[in-house]
C-alpha cells in the first residue's frame, strides 16, 4: 500500500511559476483563469513536497486596458489552484502586478512636443504672431496624434517565470514515491 504523507507547506512560502497562456490587458478580463506549471519545486524541511511541474491555475484579478488619451493598462494575478497527484487544492497567494506606462503623461508630452515644434515653425516663418498661431496648430496636431495612437497594453507573455508568496498556509497530501518516479 502506498504511504501517504500530509505536510503543511506554510504561509510566507514562494513559489516559482512559469505561465502557459499569455494574458493580455487589451484581450482579457477579470476572473478568468490561466494555465502554469511549478517551475521550482517546494521544498518544506529539505524534503520536496510538490516537484517542478505541478499545474497550477492563476487567476486575473484585474484587468486595464488604458485610453487613448489617459490612463494606464494593467494586470493582477493570484495563484488560484494546484493540481497534484490527482487532488486539487486552493490557493491564496500575493497579488502580482504588471503596469504599463502612464498615457496622461504620454500624451502630455506627445501635445507639449507638437506645440513647441509649432512655435519654432511658426517663429521663423510669421515672427511672434506666427509663434503663437504655430504653438497652437502643433498643440492641436500633437493632440490629433496622440488621439489616434493606441495605448500601450500590458501583456504576460507565455513561458514567463513569476513568483507569489503563499498568504495562507496549505495542507498537501501526497505520495513521496510518485515524486521521485522520473516525469
Amino acid at each position: 500500500a502506498p504511504v501517504m504523507r500530509t505536510i503543511e507547506i506554510p504561509a510566507g512560502t514562494i513559489l516559482r511559476v512559469q505561465t502557459i497562456d499569455t494574458v493580455d490587458s487589451a484581450v482579457n478580463k477579470a476572473g478568468e483563469m490561466f494555465r502554469a506549471t511549478l517551475s521550482a519545486p517546494i521544498v518544506v524541511k529539505n524534503e520536496v513536497v510538490v516537484p517542478a511541474g505541478a499545474d497550477l491555475d492563476l487567476q486575473l484579478v484585474d484587468a486595464k486596458s488604458a485610453g487613448r488619451m489617459t490612463g494606464r493598462s494593467g494586470l493582477t494575478l493570484q495563484l488560484a489552484r494546484l493540481d497534484f497527484q490527482g487532488q486539487t487544492y486552493d490557493l491564496a497567494s500575493n497579488d502580482y502586478q504588471q503596469t504599463g506606462a502612464s498615457e496622461g503623461k504620454r500624451t502630455a508630452a506627445t501635445v507639449g512636443g507638437a506645440a513647441a515644434v509649432g512655435a519654432i515653425i511658426g517663429g521663423i516663418i510669421g515672427g511672434g504672431k506666427g509663434a503663437a498661431i504655430g504653438a497652437g496648430a502643433g498643440a492641436g496636431a500633437g493632440t490629433a496624434g496622440a488621439a489616434a495612437t493606441k495605448a500601450q497594453q500590458v501583456q504576460i507573455p507565455a513561458e514567463t517565470k513569476l513568483d507569489f508568496t503563499l498568504e495562507q498556509p496549505v495542507s498537501i497530501t501526497y505520495n513521496p514515491d510518485k515524486n521521485r518516479a522520473a516525469r
